[in-house]
């Protein structure tokens, strides 16, 4: 990262002729200055990815405070009528190297945050564009030019952007920390031990270990950190403590950060389980005879950590750090710089645009969905998509040497901005799932391109690619009947069984050689369990029993066995191992286990359809008997009642545990006691639909968007209070609810179209995760290209030398025929 100081922006005095003024006022009536809330896209061309940097610069346009590249700018000049831009162009010097502070917060351009290792100049030149038809001329701004003119382009000048803005906000919500609730009541024991001042004396309580510790706050244990995710860390004896202790004490402070300033401070409690804040850590640490005013810090915070393990990257198979790799650069090679923890967007978005048809719709025939945008480009996700896919198969922005330099990077920010819209967790600046963001994508890019297919050439539909159905068989245990149900997926889930680990005897010997090794002694790598990739086929395809299921034909609750076969196979099967759980203290945890995956896969074995077979007998569709309604048992509701709660929360508590215990529905009041109705009586559901409301123009609004038919949009909207998002969801998970018989198999629009053929794949990419769970860590991508694998790591791309095949967490395989 680099830090850049700006310097003052470059003006003209010359005169600007009389008959060139003439053309430039008519078209103040359409200009307006930006307020410090407006956004002004002042950073990025809203269709490329050229910026102030870029040759030819930036020009921003008065009127809508739109950006567009030297390239793009007649093209929105002809279709907005648009004039009079602020042209932005940026040049980069590199000043002499000065000794900066080391970063202290994971912020960027703020007291504390990164710096880097060079420091550069920025000079910014900026004129006037008069653009009419395909003539662009440059106008100083000196005082010849109207005062509104100048006064648009020094508030333009002033803001800070859209870019700028976004960017700060999402490293400070990573940093942000505020104080823990548990903080000022915290429990602190009275025969807990007292700390020596002496840090020599401090050891993990668990492994005798004498480096990142961490003082519990309330019972005086010493125990090891969390592991990182490069296998570096502690011992985690430390919240295996916060387990052992009923989690009840949960905030810790790590030994050696303690300074009169404070340290570094961790709740372990799951409704926090972030750095925090302790206000009362000095009287907190006098409780064990720990003056903070006599603390020195000895060792590195949880941040400075952070920050040393994002420079010098991970020593690991995926990365291929022990190989030896070499840079690639220009078309399909083109990286893309990591905005904050999107490290899981990029290897997405590069497995994405390594498929034929992804490329012909989005980057070949681009320029359909970039000319015909309406309304404002940053915001619709065709045009986005588009920008960034003519930009990766192109390699326009990816050149040898120009690392570093802003005008060859290529940050999807848009594209980030309006994927992540609405959506709790996309929208944040943490770290994701790569398979639950793939699955959000797909579902947003199938709604825009029913809704706007007429602005789409080539390719075929996204959700085509992927769709694929597969049957699942039932029998009845009881009665031997069968039922066949299709359904339609995007992914195939493969489960590992664990039990079929083929070197236990290699990870048995090397624990007993562990537990007998001195602690001198030089630790050894610990074998990483292997299952056979047919051990994990043959689970998907094996028998399951499903318990505490009632069968319609026996009426009565029983067993069934099940199966699950592909009735299509799609043109790109994406597979994802299932790695990530979470533990018996609903910690996510993550299998360390290898899985050699084949790069040719043969399905064809596993083909079904839903038709009986010869001999077998339907089961009836019949849904379970409807269990009466639960009441609140008068003796439980009096007992909560008289603890003070309100009566109508308290009833609610007691039907939700099904007047279990008085325990049971206290713990529900004291979890829900906060909810805005949790005082509210009950609605029966079927008034509470009735009651909803539909607006008229929400029903056309998404008939034309899905396809569906007025009666069943408008049962949809019922189902989800009016709410049009939800209602989508709605009708796409229950295209068989209509009202309407012709709506009741959906129109013909909705339904995937089945690219079927033969079962037999090839793999042309991998998507792998380095880190404890999908919340942390690094996404990198493997993606074959002409016969060779190449390592798409962020905006670094090189040729592979050793593929992870066994360690990637999401594998996209393409149909051979």
């Amino acid at each position: 990262l680099q830090f850049l100081y700006f310097i003052g922006v470059k003006r003209n005095e010359m005169s600007i002729p009389e008959a060139t003024l003439d053309k430039v006022r008519p078209c103040m009536k359409s200009i307006k200055a930006p307020t410090q809330f407006d956004k002004v896209y002042k950073d990025e061309c809203m269709l490329s990815f050229a910026t102030p940097f870029s040759e030819g610069g930036l020009f921003v346009s008065l009127s809508t405070w739109y950006g567009y590249g030297r390239d793009m700018v007649k093209q929105y000049h002809a279709r907005s009528g648009d004039k009079l831009f602020l042209h932005e162009q940026w040049t980069k010097v590199v000043k002499p190297k000065e000794e900066l502070p080391d970063a202290t917060k994971m912020a960027i351009g703020v007291e504390g945050g990164f710096a880097g290792t060079e420091v550069f100049d920025i000079v910014k030149e900026h004129s006037l564009a008069l653009v009419e038809g395909d003539e662009i001329t440059m106008l100083p701004l000196c005082p010849d030019l109207p005062t509104l003119v100048t006064q648009v382009c020094d508030a333009i000048i002033a803001s800070d952007g859209v870019a700028y803005k976004e960017e700060v906000a999402a490293w400070e919500d990573v940093d942000a920390q505020t104080e823990s609730k548990y903080a000022k009541d915290l429990v602190q024991l009275a025969d807990a031990p007292k700390i020596s001042p002496d840090p020599s004396t401090w050891h993990d309580a668990a492994t005798g270990t004498k480096e990142n510790l961490w003082l519990n706050l309330s019972t005086g244990y010493i125990g090891g950190g969390r592991k990182n995710y490069d296998g570096s860390g502690g011992s985690g004896s430390a919240l295996q403590h916060f387990y052992d202790t009923g989690s009840k004490y949960p905030l810790v402070v790590k030994l050696g950060t303690i300074t009169r300033d404070g340290a570094d401070v961790y709740s372990y409690a799951p409704d926090e389980d972030r750095s925090c804040m302790d206000p009362y850590l000095a009287d907190h640490l006098a409780h064990f005879g720990i003056d903070i005013m006599k603390q020195e810090k000895t060792v590195k915070t949880t941040t400075e950590l952070a920050l040393e393990l994002n420079k010098l990257g991970t020593s690991s198979k995926i990365l291929e750090n022990n190989s030896e790799l070499v840079p690639v650069y220009g078309p399909g090679f083109q990286g893309l710089t990591n905005l904050g923890n999107s490290c899981y967007m990029a290897s997405i978005m590069q497995a994405l645009f390594n498929m034929p048809e992804v490329i012909d719709r989005y980057s070949t025939h681009a320029a359909k969905p970039l000319s015909t945008v309406v309304g404002n480009p940053a915001e619709d996700l065709l045009t986005q998509f588009a920008k960034l896919g003519s930009s990766l198969v192109s390699g326009a922005y990816s050149k040898a040497g120009e690392e570093g330099n802003p005008a060859y990077e290529v940050r999807p920010r848009m594209l980030k901005g309006i994927v992540g819209k609405g959506h709790h967790e996309f929208s944040s600046s943490r770290q994701q799932d790569a398979q639950e963001y793939l699955e959000h994508f797909i579902e947003l890019l199938k709604r825009a391109e029913m809704k706007d297919g007429d602005r789409l050439e080539g390719g075929k539909d996204i959700e085509s690619l992927f769709s694929f159905e597969t049957v699942e068989r039932f029998e009845c245990n009881s009665s031997h009947k069968v039922r066949y149900t299709t359904n339609t997926e995007r992914m195939l889930k493969l489960n590992i069984p664990m039990s079929a680990v083929v070197n236990r005897g290699d990870i048995e010997a090397f624990e007993e050689r562990e537990a007998k090794r001195a602690k001198k002694e030089e630790e050894e790598e610990k074998p990483i369990p292997i299952v056979p990739f047919e051990a994990v086929l043959e689970k998907f395809a094996a028998e399951d029993i499903k318990t505490d299921w009632y069968s319609p034909a026996a009426k009565e609750v029983t067993t069934a066995t099940t199966y699950t076969r592909f009735k299509t196979y799609p043109r790109y099967l994406v597979a994802y191992l299932q790695r990530y759980y979470a533990s018996e203290n609903w910690e996510p945890k993550k299998l360390e286990v290898e899985v050699p995956m084949p790069e040719s896969l043969d399905l064809t074995a596993l083909r079904g359809n839903a038709e009986l077979k010869e001999g077998e007998e339907e089961l009836p569709a019949a849904e379970r008997p409807k269990e009466p309604e639960i009441q609140a048992d008068e003796e439980m509701l009096a007992q909560l009642v008289s603890m003070g709660f309100d009566a109508v929360g308290c009833a609610k508590a007691c039907v939700a545990v099904k007047n279990s215990s008085v325990d049971a529905a206290m713990e529900w009041v004291l979890q829900h006691m906060g909810d805005p109705d949790f005082s509210v009586p009950p609605t029966p559901a079927a008034d509470a639909k009735a009651a909803v409301t539909v607006n008229p123009e929400d029903v056309q609004t998404l008939m034309a968007i899905t396809g569906f038919g007025e009666k069943h949009v408008m049962k949809a909207l019922k189902a989800t209070d009016g709410d049009q998002n939800r209602a989508a969801d709605w009708l796409f998970s229950h295209p068989d609810e209509g009202d309407e018989p012709e709506a009741a198999a959906g129109p013909t629009k909705n339904t995937p179209e089945m690219d079927d053929g033969e079962g037999k794949y090839s793999l042309i990419g991998m998507v792998s995760h380095i880190g404890k769970n999908t919340g942390c860590g690094h996404y990198v991508a493997h993606l074959k290209k002409d016969g060779e694998w190449y390592l798409f790591n962020d905006e670094k791309v090189a040729k592979s030398a050793n593929p992870p095949y066994g360690l990637a967490y999401i594998y996209f395989y393409k149909r051979d025929h």
